[in-house]
């Protein structure tokens, strides 16, 4: 697919050439990613961001079929509290917006609510909106996915930013399906804020099947209602602000990725059709597994998601493979997997060594996160299932290894031997030396279609990403594995 490449002061500026084909995924925190988007380029944003819940959220990801052990890793944080981080983001949002509605509001809530979790998380929703403001379109619209915790407070927000007028539907979004209260009725939907930049916007109508007693009565009056107006019945009822056709997604459902608050498709798929047209650009600035950009790709929109979890990138992979939906996408926000900046990887490592480890296991194909030894210091390791077998992939951050780390993977590979697994690479930020690479080597070779191979390697990200077969990375190419392209 040829790119509608955008560019600006830090690479993300939407050019001349408009956006048909982007699909282009930032791993980063979203509010600098939309600082740095061009004013009034997106025709739809979709947010559904932490509801402060005040809980810590996993992704589960599991291996192949007779290994055992399942990755928990972290999807993303719910939990706010008033510090000093708040108070700077607070003076940020207040400065030059005091005599401004938004301002007005920020000012009134913390005079009502306080310095306190709710004011923490509502000070950080407030600097995203007035981003997605600015981006959208003077057509475009905003829908913003939350529950009863805090959507009072971000519709008096959104009023602030976008104006009352520009309020169109609270929807409720009805499910079943979960545990039930004994003290409380069961709380079983959530709402959808629905927000426009102005009085002009795009908007589709949908439709929904008529009740038999509705078909029924019409049938009988000769195709009109009882106000004598004609209804299609096979077009349907013009859709409410209530939805109650659309279940959230259960624990067996196919659809479900080990994503936390993962939606269906369908609910994403409505929302993109009633407010945008085929080519607009959809932008998901908490896209996590990718609901969204998986909707948006089966409607032949354009796309931006943005997420600061590394995994996320594995996650939405897994699901346009599943869906053969392509992958030539645009990803940054991580080092160029081009093997001549591998010194960005040995900075990342060092610098940030947990996401060093969830960066290099999300960009290799192929590898299903397997086991999370982060809280040990012994990192991530992830699966390859080749047509001859298993290869566990290891990833250690920190600014080396030692000849023990090489044993006790040596001992995690031949521990699970009897489960197919044949091999082994562990990555890591820095060259091997010598002694590293003899260690390795003691364990063997594997042969493949007439070729030895290593049965251990000890390889850095450029070697992977060179893809080129040295040092044993070969063993995973010989299962004919194609690197996924990052700029």
């Amino acid at each position: 697919m040829d790119m509608t490449h955008y560019e600006g002061e830090d690479g993300l500026v939407l050019g001349d050439e408009g956006v048909d084909n982007v699909r282009h995924l930032h791993v980063g925190d979203n509010l600098e990613v939309m600082r740095g988007m061009g004013s009034e380029t997106v025709d739809l944003v979709y947010l559904d961001p932490p509801f402060n819940s005040n809980q810590n959220y996993r992704i589960v990801f599991r291996g192949p079929e007779g290994l055992k052990p399942r990755a928990y890793l972290p999807a993303f944080e719910d939990v706010w509290v008033w510090d000093d981080a708040s108070e700077e983001l607070l003076g940020d949002l207040m400065q030059g917006r005091s005599d401004q509605a938004i301002g007005k509001a920020v000012s009134g809530m913390l005079m009502l609510i306080g310095r306190d979790r709710m004011m923490a998380y509502l000070v950080n929703m407030t600097l995203r909106l007035i981003e997605i403001h600015r981006l959208l379109k003077a057509t475009g619209s905003v829908y913003l996915h939350c529950d009863p915790t805090a959507s009072h407070y971000l519709k008096v927000l959104m009023d602030a930013l976008f104006g009352r007028e520009n309020f169109r539907n609270e929807i409720v979004w009805c499910y079943r399906g979960g545990g039930v209260p004994r003290r409380d009725f069961a709380r079983k939907h959530d709402l959808i804020l629905r927000f426009t930049k102005g009085d002009e916007y795009v908007f589709n109508p949908q439709y929904t099947e008529y009740s038999q007693a509705s078909v029924d009565l019409v049938a009988r009056r000769g195709g009109v209602s009882i106000d004598d107006r004609e209804r299609d019945l096979e077009r349907g009822a013009h859709m409410n602000d209530w939805w109650s056709d659309i279940n959230s997604l259960q624990t067996w459902s196919p659809e479900r990725t080990g994503y936390p608050t993962q939606k269906p498709v369908r609910l994403l798929e409505r929302i993109i059709l009633s407010s945008t047209n085929e080519g607009d650009l959809v932008l998901d600035p908490f896209c996590g597994c990718g609901t969204t950009m998986v909707a948006a790709e089966r409607l032949r929109r354009s796309w931006v998601g943005i997420d600061v979890e590394p995994m996320a990138l594995s996650v939405l992979r897994g699901r346009f493979d599943r869906e053969d939906l392509g992958w030539e996408l645009d990803v940054r926000g991580l080092p160029s997997v081009d093997p001549f900046d591998g010194d960005d990887w040995s900075m990342m490592a060092i610098a940030d060594p947990e996401r060093f480890e969830r960066a290099v296991i999300s960009l290799i194909e192929g590898c299903v996160p397997w086991r999370n030894r982060q809280d040990e210091g012994k990192g991530i390791e992830g699966v390859v299932t080749l047509p001859i077998g298993h290869v566990i992939v290891g990833v250690r951050g920190g600014n080396g290894i030692a000849i023990d780390d090489v044993r006790d993977f040596l001992r995690v590979v031949e521990g699970e031997s009897d489960h197919g697994v044949i091999g082994g690479v562990l990555v890591c930020g820095f060259e091997p030396n010598v002694d590293l690479l003899e260690a390795a080597a003691q364990a063997g070779t594997v042969c493949v279609e007439g070729e030895s191979y290593s049965r251990l390697s000890v390889v850095t990200p450029r070697e992977v990403f060179r893809n080129d077969g040295e040092n044993g990375w070969g063993l995973v190419n010989a299962g004919r594995l194609n690197r996924l392209g990052v700029s």
